[in-house]
């Protein structure tokens, strides 16, 4: 960020580090494609909804596919992968997820606490009428002025 702010753009940070005086501090890595991740902002692949490949739905994971592209291509332990589809298995089979009302019970209100939202339920109502009072006033005040006069 300091660099974008001292350099005023994405460009001049990379000619900086690839021939100025950033050369020396910063190695600029020779396969970065930063002009490829400036389009993912300024020009992103948005579809419609309607656009047949949004139609997703949800279908038992492939697992040896998940294990060839975790284990293989990424390093990630076979147990692991193995597991987790597992668990992602079982968790298709159930119902959908439980609201968060579910977590908690209504605890009913003390009399002390009944009594003092009734408090301030009238407080803000007494305010509110008196609000529209002032208003009606200055409103009536306005209109008795004559025209031109201040």
């Amino acid at each position: 960020m300091k660099l974008i702010r001292d350099y005023g753009s994405l460009d001049k940070i990379v000619e900086a580090m690839k021939t100025g005086d950033l050369s020396k501090k910063y190695t600029l890595p020779a396969d970065w494609p930063y002009e490829d991740a400036r389009l993912l902002f300024t020009d992103p692949d948005v579809r419609d909804a309607e656009d047949p490949e949004c139609d997703f739905k949800w279908e038992n994971p492939d697992v040896e596919g998940l294990v060839d592209f975790l284990v293989k291509d990424k390093g990630f332990s076979e147990d692991r992968v193995r597991a987790g589809a597992l668990r992602l298995t079982k968790s298709l089979k159930t119902s959908q997820q439980s609201r968060l009302e579910g977590f908690f019970q209504v605890k009913e209100k003390t009399a002390d606490e009944k009594a003092s939202l009734k408090r301030k339920n009238e407080e803000k109502v007494e305010a509110v009428k008196k609000q529209k009072k002032e208003a009606a006033k200055t409103k009536k005040v306005a209109k008795a002025k004559p025209r031109g006069t201040n």
